[in-house]
């Protein structure tokens, strides 16, 4: 099965993205910024896919697989009050 991953490199991503990984098994989640990962985990030039096979649960009894998910930071522009609308 094919994954939108495969052509994403961790390094590739912005450094402040975060990952949320989520244990396929127990449902357990952590967070973990690219930083981290590129720079603690020395995994920055592995595709994406790779690094999410590789990683299992935290929860030691469970070892679990992992599904990722990524969340870009977001900008937030101030709007006025006239620009509103409501339901």
């Amino acid at each position: 099965m094919s994954s939108w991953f495969c052509d994403t490199q961790l390094k590739d991503l912005p450094q402040d993205t975060r990952i949320m990984i989520t244990c396929d098994k127990c449902r357990r989640q952590r967070e973990e910024l690219v930083r981290q990962l590129v720079n603690e985990a020395r995994v920055g030039a592995m595709y994406l896919d790779l690094i999410e096979w590789a990683f299992s649960c935290s929860n030691f009894h469970c070892n679990g697989t992992v599904s990722f998910g990524l969340f870009t930071p977001v900008t937030i522009r101030m709007v006025g009050p006239q620009t509103l609308r409501y339901a």
